[in-house]
C-alpha cells in the first residue's frame, strides 16, 4: 500500500489480527452478502477469481480450527437457574441487585444528591441512566457481541452434537454453555442461561438472524464464518431435534 502511494506510511495494519478484521469487513462480508454471480461480478469485477480463491484457502483454515472441547465440559451435576430459582423474575432481581451493584447505586445517589445546584430532573436522569447501564452490564447474555469466536463455535457445536428431542435438548445446552463458559472465565457464574428456552431464544436472535442480513452491520460482525453451521443447526432443529 505505501509502496503503491496508496497510503502515506509503513504502518496501514497493526497487526495480524487487525490484518483479519480488515479482510472480513472489507471482503468477507460484502462478498457473501451478494445474493448471485452478477451482482458479485458488479461490485467487484475482474477481482472476483481472486477473491473466491481466497475464501476457498480462508474457509479451508476455518474448517480446520473447528475443534470445540465438548469433551473437557462435564455438566452432569449441574443445575440451571429455572431449577434453583423457579421463576425467571426471581432471577432477574437476583442478577440486578448484587453487592457490587447496590454498592455502585448507593455511591451514585449520594454524589448526585449532594450536587444540589443541579436541576431534579437531571438528577432523576443521570440515576436512571446509571441504573441503566448496570443493568445492561448484568445482562450482556441478550447478546453475543462479547462473545469471542472460539464460545461462539462452542455454543454451534455443542447444539449440533444434541441428540435428544424436545425442550430436553436445548436445557441440555443450556447446561452445558453454562458450564463451559464458567470454566473459560467468560462469565461470572453458571447462569448464563436461565433455561432451555432462553437459549433457543438466543441462538435464534443473535445467529439465525444473521442469515437473513442484507447488508453489513457496522457495529457488529456477521460471523459469515459460522454460517455454515448455524445453517447445520437449523436443519437438526428441522429434523426434529431441540424442538
Amino acid at each position: 500500500m505505501y509502496e503503491n502511494k496508496l497510503w502515506k506510511t509503513e504502518y496501514l495494519i497493526f497487526d495480524g489480527s487487525h490484518c483479519q478484521e480488515a479482510f472480513r469487513t472489507t471482503i468477507l462480508e460484502p462478498f457473501s452478502l451478494k445474493k448471485d454471480d452478477d451482482a458479485k461480478l458488479k461490485s467487484f469485477g475482474d477481482s472476483v477469481p481472486y477473491i473466491e480463491k481466497a475464501l476457498e484457502f480462508y474457509f479451508a483454515e476455518v474448517n480446520k480450527e473447528w475443534e470445540p472441547s465438548l469433551s473437557t465440559t462435564n455438566s452432569t451435576d449441574a443445575q440451571l437457574p429455572r431449577e434453583i430459582y423457579r421463576f425467571k423474575l426471581t432471577w432477574l432481581f437476583k442478577r440486578i441487585f448484587r453487592l457490587r451493584s447496590l454498592l455502585l447505586a448507593l455511591f451514585h445517589s449520594v454524589f448526585i444528591f449532594a450536587k444540589w445546584n443541579w436541576g431534579l430532573l437531571f438528577r432523576v436522569l443521570y440515576l436512571g441512566g446509571i441504573f441503566f447501564i448496570m443493568v445492561m452490564q448484568d445482562f450482556q447474555n441478550i447478546v453475543d457481541a462479547w462473545m469471542k469466536m472460539e464460545h461462539k463455535k462452542q455454543f454451534l457445536s455443542t447444539i449440533i452434537n444434541e441428540q435428544d428431542i424436545g425442550a430436553k435438548g436445548w436445557d441440555k445446552v443450556a447446561k452445558r454453555m453454562n458450564r463451559y463458559l464458567f470454566e473459560q472465565k467468560a462469565w461470572r457464574n453458571e447462569e448464563y442461561f436461565f433455561d432451555g428456552i432462553d437459549c433457543q431464544r438466543f441462538f435464534e436472535r443473535n445467529f439465525v438472524s444473521l442469515l437473513s442480513c442484507k447488508n453489513s452491520i457496522s457495529f457488529k460482525s456477521l460471523d459469515v464464518e459460522l454460517w455454515p453451521y448455524i445453517r447445520q443447526v437449523q436443519s437438526s432443529c428441522s429434523d426434529g431435534h431441540l424442538v
